[in-house]
């Protein structure tokens, strides 16, 4: 497949850019090929793939002591190996290690691996009974599950969405633009490295499919690590250069757009029910609205009533039922004509995006707020002054400023529901114990959601498809749909 030059551009900028210990999901040809690159040692990362090669290329500097366990494991029979030119074709120590290991050569440079011991199950068959066509079913049209569609549609699934409303994007994707932003810790832990992950590849989205000043920015952001006001050359601030303001719905409306994928609104499912080998999307009147071969849940709290009636695992059910969720409003205002006013958003106890282009015209406005209360707050005066507060405590200079749009109500609110997990991770992966699921789910994201809707999407399809992992697998399992069996065994 022939690759645009102008992705070949950008990607070999990533590339520089990202070229650092870890994993990297590079997306190219307009997300038609991914590109994985694990930066480290290759006894360290290998371990983290779970993935059946058909073709390894090995380097020169392959350490293949260190290294050829971690290799094997990623080998199904009759994986395909070549060696490097610079390899001594009489070199016996090698020809014994990876005889030694299952492989038998073809010719000095090129060894297929085919032990004469039984392979375990999992690397003899495919990973998954669909090929890589089939008939898809998404229910959710948030940012959750038009990422999911629009992964599948490129893997040449044809996609149906399904959502109770009439248009995309209509719960708390509907956000008039939101911060996308990697949570920082001291500690670089594992919310830190999925959520830079997770930007990362936003931006990649951003950068193909969003028109630049008008759908999104990168504009960076500062974060106040303390609940003081922000001053000039504060010690507490800190610069995220990764940042960046994006409007989830126009994400959402370029990845729909994408071909294969079909979208109806207006439609409530109330449960779904397995019939042969499909699954059947019913409405509450009993009427079909669907049916196919996949379904993938992304309708966050309802995904508890809808997947009750479809045999999950018991883990599933189990974090299903300690979902809850977590509201949060955003006060908005024009900034046109507003004098020393900030120019980077800032990260703190709820985010400030100075200059946003909303409307017909794309006039400036400013966002503020968000929260993450557990009830809903109905009064909008209450919500607004809350925001104004946050806001007055970080930046009192600009709070002063908008003050007057405050008191003569010249400021609108935008308010929505997230989706939490037990413990604030997503949840992602297969509903079923089944080897071969049918069923799955990507929800639960927070106040997340924009940094890590793409990644989720595409660590379900890795799964789905048997595809090298879009991140460390120990990271994988922290958003594993069915994680609480296997954290209590």
């Amino acid at each position: 497949m022939a690759i645009d030059p102008e992705d070949m551009e950008w990607a070999s900028a990533l590339i520089r850019l990202e070229a650092s210990t870890g994993f990297h999901r590079l997306l190219l040809d307009g997300g038609r090929v991914s590109l994985t690159l694990c930066q480290g040692k290759a006894d360290v990362a290998l371990p983290q793939q779970k993935l059946q090669a058909d073709t390894v290329y090995l380097g020169e500097n392959f350490e293949y002591a260190r290294a050829i366990n971690a290799l094997v494991n990623c080998c199904k029979r009759g994986t395909r190996l070549h060696l490097p030119s610079t390899v001594a074709g009489s070199d016996d120590a090698l020809t014994h290690l990876l005889g030694a290991h299952g492989f038998r050569t073809d010719s000095p440079l090129e060894w297929v691996f085919d032990p004469n011991w039984p392979v375990r199950r999992n690397r003899q068959i495919p990973r998954t009974p669909w090929g890589q066509s089939g008939r898809c079913t998404v229910i959710g049209a948030g940012i959750s599950g038009a990422s999911v569609a629009r992964v599948m549609a490129l893997r040449g699934w044809q996609v149906q969405v399904l959502d109770a409303h009439a248009q995309p994007a209509a719960g708390a994707s509907g956000l008039p633009a939101g911060l996308v932003s990697p949570v920082l810790s001291a500690d670089d832990g594992a919310l830190t490295q999925l959520t830079r992950s997770g930007c990362a590849l936003m931006r990649q989205h951003a950068e193909v499919l969003l028109i630049r000043g008008q759908d999104w920015e990168p504009t960076g952001a500062w974060r106040n690590r303390s609940d003081q006001p922000v001053l000039p050359h504060g010690g507490a601030l800190q610069w995220i250069p990764e940042a960046f303001w994006l409007k989830p719905q126009a994400l959402v409306r370029e990845w729909l757009s994408t071909a294969g994928i079909a979208f109806t609104g207006g439609v409530g499912i109330h449960r779904i029910e397995r019939d042969a080998e499909q699954w059947v999307s019913l409405g509450e009147d009993g009427r079909e609205h669907d049916r196919s071969d996949l379904v993938v849940v992304t309708n966050a709290l309802d995904a508890a009533r809808l997947l009750s009636h479809a045999t999950p695992a018991a883990s599933v059910l189990k974090a299903l039922a300690r979902m809850h969720p977590r509201f949060g409003a955003i006060s908005i205002g024009s900034g046109s004509g507003l004098a020393n006013f900030p120019t980077q958003p800032l990260q703190g106890h709820g985010n400030f995006l100075p200059a946003v282009p909303l409307g017909p015209n794309h006039d400036r406005h400013w966002l503020a707020g968000s929260g993450f209360e557990p009830q809903r707050v109905s009064d909008t005066r209450v919500q607004h002054q809350a925001n104004h507060a946050r806001l007055a405590r970080q930046l009192p200079d600009v709070a002063a400023t908008l003050a007057p749009q405050f008191q003569t109500g010249q400021v609108e609110l935008w308010q929505n529901q997230r989706c939490v997990s037990h413990d604030r991770f997503p949840l992602v992966g297969a509903v079923q114990e089944a080897p071969y699921a049918s069923l799955w789910m990507s929800a639960a994201m927070g106040a997340r959601g924009l940094t890590l809707a793409a990644l989720c999407a595409e660590l379900l399809a890795a799964q789905i498809h048997g595809e090298p992992l879009p991140l460390p697998a120990r990271l994988a399992r922290l958003m594993d749909a069915q994680r609480l069996e296997r954290q209590a065994a």
